[in-house]
């Protein structure tokens, strides 16, 4: 991998470097601004969407567990281990908070249950890559923006600032890594990996249409929070497209997949009950790709 195991290898020093402890952090912002005060409304949704959160950051921590394993390089072994330690703080930072609000455990929508699922459950190390670095972690990365801005609870904001710093590290393994694995697809191997991508990205949005109402009760634009999180992954493929060094056109088909999905999920309109009848009945075939 030449200056890719250093750039990977770096991954590991920059995270011990900033190591922050997730029990203080808490504690001083709940010194600073009280335990956390939303209306029951706001409250309610907070939960919802930071459910999910919590349940993927656990996933997160699997996930990257796993990667140390699975991974040959050195290099990038480290920075999933890195990743992991990340993602353990992250997790029982995100427990200790909603336990603040007085939250109950409870079932995910089937969306994101099934994202979660699909990539710690997969053997295949390339689609536990793409769907962990490039598809979860800009989704969550965008959450963490949106929620911190809008400064519903300063607690949580303060924190989610320190998520984004450790997450924004983490899609690095994903564009590094993931092309080598790409390169030695065949093209049957591509083409399933691919119908895999698709199926997460309709799973993804939605999982986002199930968090409709919950986003907008908290003040936030649920289409703006999709273009936003689909820049941030166009924006990682097309990455992970240069290091391989064949151009942004072997995701064009990804691409114009969410542009489609993303007009029938957020743009509804009657006359395309039709076209809608038969995109669900193309993602259901493809579910048993």
């Amino acid at each position: 991998m030449g200056s890719d195991h250093k750039i990977l290898e770096n991954i590991y020093h920059r995270g011990q470097e900033r190591i922050w402890d997730g029990k203080k952090l808490l504690q001083s912002l709940v010194d600073k601004y009280g335990i956390p005060n939303v209306d029951e409304r706001q409250k309610k949704s907070l939960e919802n969407v930071f459910a999910i959160i919590l349940a993927g950051e656990r996933v997160a921590w699997n996930v990257s567990s796993q990667l140390s394993y699975m991974i040959d390089d050195d290099g990038a072994k480290m920075a999933a281990v890195s990743q992991a330690h990340d993602e353990a703080r992250h997790f029982y930072v995100m427990k200790d908070y909603l336990e603040l609000l007085g939250y109950e455990p409870r079932e995910l929508s089937k969306s994101a249950t099934y994202v979660l699922e699909q990539v710690v459950n997969t053997p295949d190390l390339a689609r536990k890559l793409l769907g962990m670095q490039l598809m979860i972690e800009p989704v969550a990365l965008t959450i963490f923006r949106f929620v911190r801005t809008s400064e519903i609870d300063p607690v949580l904001s303060g924190i989610l600032e320190y998520f984004e710093i450790d997450e924004a590290r983490h899609v690095a393994l994903g564009v590094k890594y993931l092309p080598l694995l790409i390169e030695e697809m065949s093209t049957i191997e591509l083409t399933k990996f691919l119908f895999w991508q698709a199926r997460m990205i309709n799973a993804e949005i939605g999982g986002l249409r199930d968090l409709e109402e919950d986003l907008l009760n908290l003040g936030l634009d649920p289409l703006e929070i999709f273009e936003y999180a689909e820049k941030k992954q166009v924006e990682c493929l097309k990455l992970v497209a240069n290091e391989m060094g064949v151009g942004d056109s072997i995701w064009n088909p990804i691409l114009k997949l969410i542009q489609f999905k993303k007009k029938l999920t957020f743009y509804p309109n009657k006359e395309d009950n039709f076209i809608k009848k038969i995109t669900h009945s193309l993602f259901d075939v493809m579910k048993s790709t």
